[in-house]
C-alpha cells in the first residue's frame, strides 16, 4: 500500500460542499457504508479523509438517495455491488502520520489554490456584470438613436411638405399678380382708347 501514502485525501467538510449536501448527510452516508464493511481512511484524531474514490461512491449514493428516491441501505448496496470485491473494504492506511502531514501541506496548498480560483471567479463575475451593464446602456442608446431618426425623418417629411406648399402658395401668388397685372393693363389700355375716342 505504499502508493497510497501519496494519494491526495480530503476532509469532510471539502467533500460535503463538493456534494453540495450537508455535513450530517455526509455522516449517515459514511456510517451506512462503514455498516457494510466499507472502511475510510482515518486522520490521527480518527476523523474520516476521503479519497477520489470515495468521494465518486458517496457522489452516486447521493444520486441514488436524492434523484432516484432510494432508501439509505439500498443505495449503500447498489453502490458497493459497482465495485471490484478487493475495494468494497476499502483500505486502512497504516502510515497515518505520515500521510497527515502530506494531508496538511497538502490542504493548505489546495486552500491557497481555491482562493486565487474564487478571486478569478470573483474577477470574472465583476467583468460580467459590467459588461451587462454596458450592454444595457448600449440598448438604450440604440433605442435613443433610433427615436431621433423616427423624429428626423418625421421633421424632414414636415420641411419638404412646407417647401412644397410654400412653393404652390408662392406659384398662386405669382399668378394672381401676373393676373392683376393683365387686368390692369386691360383696364389701362382701354381707358386709354377711350380716352382717343373722345
Amino acid at each position: 500500500m505504499p502508493e497510497q501514502a501519496n494519494e491526495v485525501v480530503y476532509l469532510g467538510g471539502e467533500v460535503a460542499k463538493s456534494l453540495g449536501i450537508a455535513r450530517s448527510s455526509l455522516t449517515k452516508y459514511c456510517i451506512a457504508l462503514e455498516n457494510k464493511d466499507y472502511k475510510f481512511i482515518r486522520g490521527s484524531n480518527n476523523s474520516r479523509a476521503f479519497r477520489n474514490q470515495d468521494i465518486l461512491l458517496l457522489q452516486k449514493m447521493k444520486d441514488l438517495v436524492q434523484d432516484k428516491s432510494m432508501t439509505m441501505e439500498t443505495a449503500v448496496n447498489v453502490v458497493l455491488s459497482i465495485l471490484p470485491e478487493e475495494e468494497r473494504t476499502g483500505a486502512i492506511l497504516k502510515e497515518n502520520k505520515l500521510i497527515s502531514k502530506e494531508y496538511e501541506s497538502k490542504e493548505q496548498e489546495e486552500n491557497n489554490q481555491l482562493s486565487l480560483v474564487i478571486n478569478k471567479l470573483k474577477y470574472i463575475e465583476e467583468i460580467s456584470d459590467r459588461l451587462n451593464s454596458m450592454e444595457k446602456e448600449l440598448k438604450d442608446i440604440k433605442t435613443q438613436n433610433k427615436i431621433l431618426q423616427d423624429q428626423n425623418e418625421e421633421l424632414k417629411t414636415n420641411v419638404e411638405a412646407s417647401s412644397n406648399k410654400r412653393d404652390e402658395n408662392l406659384l398662386f401668388l405669382i399668378r394672381e399678380v401676373q393676373d392683376t397685372k393683365k387686368m390692369i393693363a386691360a383696364s389701362q389700355e382701354k381707358k386709354w382708347w377711350e380716352f382717343w375716342k373722345s
